[in-house]
This record gives structure tokens, sequence and C-alpha cells, in this order.
């Protein structure tokens, strides 16, 4: 029941936090006013008209201000139910206090979407959206990459704000992807992780893979290892994971057991040597599975560094064993730290690619 003209559509929002005079934003002058949140908005071209758009930036001192102050830039009303994405900021991931008030009001505004994606970046989160990606809309292009299954290939994965409000009520903290436009393209690298609303730490591109490895969520990943002295690479076709618990006398040990399949892609060797033997097949499943382990591991380790469960460890123990549960995290508050880490991962080469 309402015109569409009279609308603007938002497609994308960057929260970033105010340290200085912004040029060109939206703000209202009030005596004593202190500018601390700096709301930007994508608002994709109407029509056939084949431009990407404006950004619009407004200031204010808390984050649902911000997001009003936009209407005064504009002649519509701007509606924020179809917008896709929310990049948060260097500066909002390093203030713990903005952080809260920005999830808070995200959680409060009715019209933004509980799957809207959430990403992370270095710097400002303005610039991604003012980026030119081949004239099309920031919000747009992550979305329909996020759309696309096979544009993931195991080495990216999707955090939207319901999961996002989950992790802070019913762990200490989330993992949100990191987002950079680089020469015009979107490139998902590594992950921020927050803890208590303010950034920690970061995990690197092979410590993303080896969470997905975790979570049983890393098909069609692609894992390299060295077969005498040439890099293979291993497609995996299906992955599952899971996460089991025993006490034992050093303590609660969690046991990850990753299985594979898998095909190797096409590889250069040189020299005369079957690698398709049924010997050497032996061989790579072992190396492979001991590329994962040590992937794994390395991811653990640096959520034990930040005490995040990325894993999921205290929540599967909770709902599958709450004896351990009660005694470990309940009674002793044990730390990631404490947990006792074992990988065991099986592979299965199903097929070898041509030797080129």
């Amino acid at each position: 029941m309402v015109e569409l003209e009279n609308r603007a559509f938002i497609s994308a929002i960057a929260i970033d936090a105010y340290e200085q005079d912004i040029e060109g934003a939206i703000r209202f002058h009030a005596p004593d006013a202190d500018y601390r949140f700096v709301a930007t908005v994508s608002v994709p071209s109407s029509g056939t008209d084949t431009e990407s758009g404006t950004a619009l930036t407004a200031t204010a001192d808390t984050f649902m201000p911000a997001l009003s102050m936009i209407r005064l830039g504009m002649p519509q009303q701007p509606y924020y139910g179809q917008a896709k994405v929310v990049v948060l900021g260097e500066g909002m991931l390093s203030d713990s206090e903005l952080m809260r008030q920005a999830i808070d009001g995200m959680e409060r505004n009715r019209e933004i979407s509980r799957k809207i994606i959430m990403l992370a970046c270095e710097g400002n989160a303005a610039e991604i959206l003012k980026a030119e990606l081949a004239g099309k809309p920031f919000g747009m292009y992550a979305a329909n990459f996020y759309a696309d299954r096979r544009a993931v290939l195991g080495v990216a994965f999707k955090k939207d704000l319901e999961s996002v409000l989950l992790d802070v009520r019913h762990a200490n903290g989330t993992i949100i992807p990191m987002v950079a436009v680089r020469e015009g393209f979107v490139e998902l690298s590594g992950a921020a992780i927050v803890r208590d609303f303010e950034l920690v730490s970061r995990l690197d591109d092979t410590e993303v893979r080896g969470l997905l490895l975790a979570k049983g969520k890393s098909e069609n990943a692609r894992i390299t290892t060295d077969f005498d002295g040439v890099r293979l690479p291993l497609r995996l076709a299906s992955q599952r994971a899971k996460l089991n618990f025993e006490r034992t006398e050093q303590g609660l040990m969690c046991r990850l057991e990753i299985s594979t399949k898998g095909s190797i892609e096409g590889y250069l060797i040189n020299s005369d040597e079957d690698i398709s033997s049924a010997e050497n097949v032996a061989r790579l499943n072992e190396l492979f599975a001991h590329e994962i382990a040590n992937n794994v591991t390395a991811t653990f380790a640096r959520l034990a560094e930040t005490n995040v469960d990325g894993f999921g460890m205290f929540d599967r123990l909770r709902k599958f064993n709450y004896d351990l549960y009660e005694e470990f995290v309940q009674h002793k508050q044990i730390r990631l730290s404490d947990i006792i880490f074992v990988p065991v991962v099986d592979v299965r080469i199903t097929d070898v690619g041509a030797t080129r």
C-alpha cells in the first residue's frame, strides 16, 4: 500500500566509529553533540540505469539516530527491509561499547532482517560500500556471492545477524568473515574473532579452512600436500565432522573425528611413478589426513588463545554429555586451552586426475 517512488531501498549498511570530521556527512547540529557513530548506506540506482547508485553517510551519538539521519539526505523514506549486508569497520570492532550498541540497535530495528549478512573489514567500512563493483551495488554483489554455493569453494562462510545474536547470548564470542574490495572485486579473506563485543584476534585463510573442517562445512575445499617433492591437490567431495568427549587422568579430552572423500585434481609429476597405485593412494590418504589434522589443530590453538569457542565444543558437550559439562564447565570453569584436543582424520581418495 506504499508507492515505490516514495521508498529508497537500502541494499547495504556500513557502520564505523567516528574519529574525525566526515566530509559530506549528514548531521543534526545540536549543542554539545557527541558524534560517535558513522552510518553509511548504499542506495541502488533505479530503473535501467547502470550506475551503482548512491552512498549516503550520517553521524550521530548512537546507532539508531545515525540511521534516522539518512532520511535527511534523500527525498524518499529509507527502507531497510531488503538490506542484504552489514559491514563493521575496524573502529567499531575495537570498541566494545559501540559494538554492543550497534548489535542491540540492529536487533531492535524491526525493518532489518535477522538474515542480513554480517561482515567485518580493516579500516573504514564506508569505503567498502563506495567501491566500484562493475556497476553493481555492494550489497547485491555480496549477497549473490553467498547465493551461488559454487563460488564459496569451502573457504568462506556466511554469518548472519541471527547467528551473531545467538553467539553473543550463549557463547563468549563470535567469528565474523572479513571482506575487502581490491581492483573492483570483493575478496573474502580471513575472519574477525570478537569476544565480549570487541575484536581480540583474527583467523587467516588457512585457519578459516580449519574452522570449516571442524564444523563439517568444507565441501569443495582444496587441500594440498607434498608427495615426493610434488604438490598434489585434493578436492573434497564430501566431509563430516563430529566432536566426542571423555574424561581422562589429564582432564577433559575432545576428539574431533573428521571423515572426508575426495579426488586428486590434475597434477604435474616429473617421474614415471604410477601415483594411482594402491600403495601410493594409501600413502596419500595418510598425508592428506596429516595436513587436515594440522590445519584444525592450528585453528583450535588460535581459538584457545582468545577463549572463543568457534568449534562449538561447550554447546555440544552440554547437549550430549551433561555430566561432563557440569563437572568441567560449570564447576571447574575450564577454558578452551585446558581441553586436550585430539583430531582423528580419515581421508579416502576416490579418484586420481590425469597427469600433465
